[in-house]
């Protein structure tokens, strides 16, 4: 059977987070007949983890392979906001490092997988050019404290349809078919505030296929804040109870687990990594458990002065 293929993208930054990814990655996917071919794309001050990384994967499963893809950044002087570095951007260069690739599932490295990502990997794409969950920027009030941004008439036609781009089912073959790189190295001229997730937003419309929210569950967002989503037409009322009771993967868009122990699901996390001998070590627990950071109430309270302030880029 073919391999699982995955693409994580990162900079020096995110060499030890990569790690646990990567091993939830093989435990949750691996079975008989199953095996994973995981490219990671990083900037040389990135490749050290190559060796760790390596082990990770081998340990968990002979048959699984790990390519390192070690470039210099072609979006390296492109827009960086939000303390979200221009590695970002690295997802970009997929359909042109991997020629021989026609089918990559790209994942942010601040995920845990939880379950198979065989139905996913199985997704028939055709024609279109990714498969992707609908993210909360197509919440009313998101997306009217966007409209006034100077590029958001670029993506009229994709409100209630705009995805989050931290896990993305990619048709490599369609995007070399329809030159998308030439959009793409334009646009990340541009001073867009979601980068390349606008990107792939502008270029995309039309050419999606949308994933149930369970691949993509973003923790950041508790029970009933999730559930405006369901309340406003995006998620079914089905989609959002799978979400919240057996998400597939785990997405920690906001504070990181190893960061703020506290941090919503962030025990899950643990859980996890303290399961592993060959992750626990990796990550400081007790300047974890010391960093309290804002509480839902209080993150809902910022998202709400967010949300009236004009300040956008």
């Amino acid at each position: 059977m073919e391999p699982i293929k995955v693409a994580f993208c990162f900079d020096e930054n995110l060499t030890v987070p990569v790690q646990a990814t990567a091993a939830s990655l093989v435990d949750q996917c691996v079975r008989a007949s199953v095996h994973c071919e995981i490219h990671c794309i990083c900037t040389s001050a990135a490749a050290r983890v190559e060796e760790s990384l390596r082990q990770i994967v081998t340990a968990r499963d002979a048959e699984s392979v790990l390519i390192m893809h070690s470039i210099d950044n072609p979006y390296a002087d492109s827009y960086e906001v939000r303390d979200i570095s221009v590695a970002t951007y690295l997802r970009l260069t997929l359909h042109k490092l991997l020629p021989e690739v026609d089918k990559i599932l790209y994942m942010d490295v601040d995920v845990l997988v939880l379950d198979s990502l065989l139905p996913l990997w199985e997704i028939a794409l055709t024609d279109h050019v990714l498969a992707a969950v609908r993210g909360t920027v197509n919440l009313a009030d998101k997306w009217e404290w966007n409209s006034d941004r100077p590029y958001w008439h670029l993506l009229k036609g994709q409100r209630g349809n705009y995805i989050n781009a931290g896990i993305t089912l990619l048709n490599l073959a369609e995007i070399r078919r329809r030159s998308l790189e030439r959009q793409w190295s334009e646009l990340a001229k541009q001073r867009l505030y979601y980068q390349d997730q606008d990107i792939l937003n502008i270029t995309c419309q039309g050419a999606m296929v949308y994933l149930p929210p369970k691949y993509n569950r973003l923790t950041y967002m508790g029970g009933s804040e999730y559930h405006r989503l369901v309340d406003e037409g995006i998620y079914t009322q089905e989609e959002y109870d799978e979400a919240m009771k057996a998400p597939v993967i785990l997405h920690y868009a906001g504070d990181k687990p190893w960061n703020r122990y506290d941090t919503n699901l962030g025990k899950v996390w643990w859980d996890y990594v303290n399961s592993q001998p060959d992750l626990k070590g990796l990550f400081d627990e007790e300047r974890a458990r010391r960093n309290h950071g804002p509480t839902l109430a209080d993150r809902a309270v910022r998202k709400w002065k967010k949300l009236f302030s004009r300040e956008k880029l």
